[in-house]
C-alpha cells in the first residue's frame, strides 16, 4: 500500500524529538547526533507522514549491540538496509 502526501503537520517535529529522545535513551554515549531528514521536516512542504530519521554514531560496527532495545520502542533490525 502506497503512502500518500499529507499537507504538512506541525506535530511532526514534536514526533522526530519523541522519537530522538528513545533513541538518544537507548543509544548513550554512542550516539553523536540524531537528524530529521526526508520531506516532512521541511516546514509548510507537503510529504508522506513518515518520520524520516538519520541517527549518527560513533561506531557502526556496535550497531546490531542494540537490536533488542530497539525492538521494545517498535523497530525491526533489518542489517544493511540496500
Amino acid at each position: 500500500m502506497q503512502k500518500l502526501v499529507s499537507a504538512y503537520d506541525e506535530q511532526w517535529l514534536q514526533l522526530f524529538m519523541e522519537e530522538a529522545e528513545k533513541l538518544n535513551v537507548i543509544f548513550r554515549n554512542e550516539i553523536i547526533g540524531i537528524y530529521h531528514i526526508g520531506s516532512n521536516s521541511v516546514p509548510w512542504l507537503k510529504a508522506k507522514p513518515i518520520i524520516d530519521m538519520m541517527p549518527v554514531v560513533k561506531d557502526i560496527n556496535l550497531v546490531d549491540t542494540f537490536n533488542l532495545e530497539m525492538q521494545k520502542i517498535g523497530n525491526a533490525a533489518k542489517g544493511e538496509n540496500v
